[in-house]
C-alpha cells in the first residue's frame, strides 16, 4: 500500500491516441502469427524441444502480449471520463458493435468446426463451448469485451470520480486477483473459465489501459520498459522450453501468467513511444487498423482451411513462413474481404457496423480530428470511444 501512496491523485495530461490504430495492426498480425504456429507449439506437428518447435516458441513468445494490448486499447478508449451519455446510449451501440458480431460469427464457425475440421478432434460439443466462452479459437475475445461492455458504464464511475490514486488501487488488485486465478487453474487444476467468468481474470488489463493511456515514456523509462518488454520475451521462451513439467509452456503463455503481464504492460508502453508520430503511415499499419476488426474475425477461416494446400508448420523452414509472412498475407486478404463486406448491406453488420440511426454518445468536450484512413462510413466504425479495441479511431 505504501507505493499506493506515492501515485499521484491525478494522471498526466490528456494526449492523442493515434499511436492505438498502428499498434491494434501490429497487434492482430500477432494474433495471426499464435494462431498459425500454434499446433506446432502443442506438439502436433513437432517434438518439444526440437528446431520447428523451438522457432514456433519464440515466434509465439514474442506475440503474447497482443491480446492484452488490444484489451488495454478498448479499456483504455471505453473507460474515458470524457465520455458522457446514458448508459443505455453506450449499451445500445455495443450491441451492433459486439452483440451481433459475437451471435453472427459464433453460428459462422460452430458448422465450421462441426463439418470442416471434422476429425481434427472427437467430442466436441458446440453447446458446452458457447458456456466455456470459447466455441472457436479467437471468438473467445468477444465474449470477454461482451461482460466488460455490461460493466463498462459502471467502471467508467471510478475513472469519473475516483482518483488515480484510487484507480492503480483498483487495478492491482484485479491484476493480482487473475494471477492467482491463473496459477490456480493451471498449477493445481482448480476452477475452470466459463461464459460468465472468463472476463474476470482480465479486468485488470482494462483498467490499467485507461491508467497508462497518456503516459509518454522517455531518456531512460523508456530504456527499462525496452528492457522489461524484451526481457519478458526472453523469460517466457526460455521457460516454455526448460522449465519444469511435460509441457511447461502452459504455466507462461497464459495472458494472466507474470511473464505475460510484464510483456504486455512494457509493451504498451514501448508501443506508444514507437507509434507516437500521428502523421507517419508505419510501413501501411495505420492504413490497416479500420479493417482489423474484420481481420480478428475472418483469419481462422484462412488458418485452418489453406493448410490443406500449403502444408502445415512441420519444419523450420514451414514455421518461419507461417509464423512471419502468411500472417501478414492473412491480415491483406482479410482486410480486402472487410473493406468489402463493410460496403454490402446486411453484411457489414455482421461486422460491427451500427446501423443509421442508433444513438451515438454525447461528448463532454470536443475530441481532436481522426485522421483520415480512407473512405468515411464505408471503411467501418472510427469513433473514439470504440470499445471493441479493433477497430476505433483515436482522439
Amino acid at each position: 500500500m505504501a507505493l499506493i501512496d506515492r501515485v499521484d491523485e491525478t494522471g498526466p495530461p490528456p494526449r492523442s491516441t493515434q499511436w492505438m490504430n498502428p499498434t491494434r495492426s501490429l497487434a492482430i498480425i500477432a494474433v495471426i502469427a499464435i494462431h498459425t504456429i500454434a499446433d506446432t507449439v502443442g506438439l502436433r506437428f513437432a517434438d518439444h524441444g526440437s528446431g520447428p518447435w523451438w522457432a514456433a516458441n519464440l515466434i509465439d513468445s514474442a506475440s503474447r502480449w497482443s491480446v492484452p494490448v488490444f484489451l488495454m486499447i478498448a479499456g483504455a478508449l471505453a473507460l474515458d471520463p470524457t465520455k458522457g451519455g446514458r448508459p443505455r446510449d453506450f449499451l445500445s451501440k455495443r450491441f451492433w458493435r459486439i452483440g451481433v458480431p459475437l451471435v453472427a460469427w459464433t453460428a459462422i464457425y460452430i458448422p465450421y468446426r462441426l463439418f470442416v475440421m471434422a476429425g481434427r478432434e472427437t467430442g466436441w460439443d458446440p453447446v458446452t463451448a458457447i458456456l466455456t466462452g470459447s466455441p472457436f479459437v479467437q471468438l473467445y475475445f468477444l465474449y470477454v469485451l461482451a461482460l466488460l461492455t455490461l460493466l463498462t458504464p459502471f467502471m467508467r464511475q471510478l475513472t469519473v470520480h475516483g482518483s488515480r490514486r484510487a484507480q492503480w488501487g483498483t487495478a492491482l488488485v484485479l491484476l493480482g486477483i487473475g494471477m492467482v486465478d491463473h496459477f490456480a487453474s493451471v498449477l493445481a487444476g482448480v476452477g475452470e473459465p466459463n461464459i460468465a467468468t472468463r472476463f474476470l481474470p482480465l479486468m485488470g488489463y482494462y483498467l490499467l489501459g485507461w491508467i497508462l493511456r497518456d503516459h509518454l515514456v522517455r531518456g531512460r523509462a523508456f530504456v527499462w520498459a525496452v528492457v522489461g518488454f524484451v526481457g519478458s520475451i526472453a523469460f517466457t521462451a526460455l521457460w516454455a522450453g526448460w522449465g519444469p513439467g511435460d509441457r511447461p509452456w502452459v504455466i507462461v503463455y497464459e495472458y494472466m501468467a507474470p511473464t505475460v503481464v510484464v510483456m504486455s504492460l512494457t509493451g504498451y508502453l514501448v508501443l506508444h513511444r514507437v507509434f507516437a508520430n500521428d502523421f507517419r503511415p508505419y510501413l501501411g499499419l495505420r492504413r490497416l487498423f479500420p479493417y482489423s476488426f474484420g481481420v480478428f474475425l475472418l483469419h481462422p477461416l484462412l488458418v485452418y482451411s489453406l493448410r490443406k494446400v500449403i502444408g502445415v508448420p512441420d519444419s523450420v523452414t514451414a514455421v518461419l513462413f507461417h509464423g512471419l509472412v502468411l500472417p501478414l498475407v492473412y491480415a491483406l486478404v482479410c482486410a480486402v474481404v472487410t473493406k468489402i463486406a463493410l460496403r454490402t448491406p446486411v453484411v457489414r453488420i455482421a461486422f460491427g457496423e451500427v446501423p443509421v440511426g442508433v444513438a451515438a454518445p454525447v461528448q463532454l468536450r470536443a475530441a481532436v480530428p481522426v485522421e483520415d484512413a480512407g473512405p468515411a462510413s464505408d471503411e467501418g466504425p472510427t469513433e473514439a470511444d470504440d470499445v471493441d479495441g479493433a477497430a476505433a479511431g483515436g482522439r
